[in-house]
Order: structure tokens, then C-alpha cells, then sequence
């Protein structure tokens, strides 16, 4: 009975990162889109305006693989025993925690990237 309990911890644990990470990233994206459109609107020196970056199509891969990761650690929770399901869980875990510095890293260079070109 234990362990189910701290499967159903898991599991609640992890979908409830998943909805944070997308409600996150679609009320990120929303913010910036609409910064860059008020920028460029009020920004005479440009003749075109940038609103849809990193975030709407790269940024929306990443966001996929990580909700990827998670619902796959999801079933494999389910199928194992209670060790087994840690050992998951805390891998799990990790494996968010670096997708998502590499894409905050990946994402602030490509405020340069523009420059470069």
C-alpha cells in the first residue's frame, strides 16, 4: 500500500511539472511576442517588426521533449517496482532540470543571433 502511494505521489509530482512547464512557456512566449510588437511598433528605426522567435519554434521542440521525458517516466513509474520507480522519478527529475537550463542558455543566445548574421 506504501508504494502505491508514493507512485501516486510520483505520477501527481510529475504531471504537475508538466502543466507548470507549459503554462510557463505559453505565458512566456505570449509576454515576449507582445513586448517585441509594442517594441517595433513604437520603434521607428525599423522597417519590419520581429514578434515570433526561439520561443514559438524551437523553443516549442524543447518544451516537447521534455513533456516527451516526463510522460515516458509516467509509464515507466507504473510498470516497476517501488526502488525501480525512485531510481526513475529522481532521473526523471535531472533530466528536466538540464533541458530546461540548456534551452534558458540556448534560448538568452539567441537574442545575438540576429547580430551575427
Amino acid at each position: 500500500m506504501v508504494s502505491s502511494k508514493k507512485r501516486d505521489v510520483w505520477r501527481q509530482s510529475l504531471s504537475a511539472m508538466k502543466a507548470s512547464l507549459e503554462s510557463s512557456y505559453k505565458f512566456k512566449t505570449v509576454v515576449q511576442e507582445e513586448t517585441r510588437l509594442i517594441d517595433g511598433l513604437t520603434t521607428a528605426k525599423k522597417d519590419y517588426i520581429v514578434f515570433s522567435g526561439y520561443r514559438r519554434n524551437a523553443g516549442r521542440r524543447r518544451l516537447d521533449d521534455v513533456k516527451s521525458v516526463i510522460d515516458a517516466a509516467l509509464e515507466r513509474i507504473e510498470c516497476c517496482e517501488s526502488e525501480e520507480a525512485s531510481r526513475i522519478y529522481l532521473e526523471t527529475l535531472k533530466a528536466v532540470t538540464m533541458q530546461t537550463r540548456w534551452a534558458s542558455i540556448l534560448e538568452k543566445l539567441t537574442k545575438y543571433d540576429h547580430v551575427l548574421h
